[in-house]
């Protein structure tokens, strides 16, 4: 009986702080996604893919890990292989504009380069953040590396960034996006590069989503016997913590 009272007691002291902590917003959200697709037949091919966003907010300072990776076999040869990494560190400043910091890594031997290093500064502002409209962009500047593949000259300059990305909410459960990113080169006019995503995100329960999207990678000076364009559609399903 004592031991019954007892734990009484101390459930009755902790439940304001429970209740307290419980009240308390989240700091950090975690999302995933995961695509798998594969055809039999005439065609047999087999493409997963991954991503990992990770956030994490103290007030003032906000912290966001990203990494991924997506891969293709056809008969059971590798056609298609990327993986990439980044973190971005972000300050608030006055009103709706804040500083940042990022790094990112990514490799794609199929896009002619092993290793890529970008590393960046800026300033962004949210410019529209009314009803079902969410808009900010982002101005900055940094230094990438090249790792290319044998045959071709490794790489390394400096650059200028322009990044835009607008989401409108369609329903209590749906949101719309489109993201478009230019990369400057200094050293090389005709060197840029553009990236852009459009999506569809549709929860369909409290940690599931499906999203639906279309990757556009531009590379105006892609290595010697590479294409310029890389473009990706697919559907994920997204887990949400």
């Amino acid at each position: 009986m004592r031991i019954f009272i007892t734990a009484a007691v101390v459930l009755g002291l902790a439940a304001p702080a429970l209740a307290q902590e419980a009240a308390a917003p989240k700091k950090w959200k975690d999302t995933a996604e995961l695509s798998y697709v594969q055809t039999s037949g005439n065609s047999k091919t087999a493409t997963t893919a991954a991503k990992n966003l990770f956030n994490y907010d103290w007030g003032k300072t906000a912290l966001e890990m990203t990494a991924g990776g997506l891969g293709t076999r056809s008969r059971n040869t590798v056609t298609a292989e990327q993986y990439n990494a980044s973190e971005k560190v972000s300050f608030k400043l006055t009103g709706k504009n804040y500083a940042f910091q990022k790094t990112g890594w990514d490799k794609n031997r199929f896009a002619g380069f092993k290793d890529r290093w970008d590393l960046g500064l800026g300033v962004g502002r949210h410019i529209l953040e009314k009803g079902n409209d969410n808009l900010f962009a982002e101005i900055g500047g940094g230094y990438i590396f090249e790792d290319r593949m044998p045959g071709a000259e490794n790489q390394s300059f400096g650059t200028y960034r322009g990044y835009a990305k607008y989401i409108r909410t369609l329903s209590a459960s749906a949101n719309a996006s489109q993201d478009l990113e230019y990369l400057g080169n200094l050293k090389d006019s005709e060197g840029y590069r553009m990236n852009a995503e459009t999506a569809i995100v549709t929860s369909i329960s409290t940690h599931f989503s499906l999203k639906a999207s279309y990757v556009w990678k531009f590379a105006n000076s892609p290595s010697a016997g590479f294409r310029k364009t890389d473009t990706i559609n697919s559907v994920a399903i997204i887990v949400n913590y």
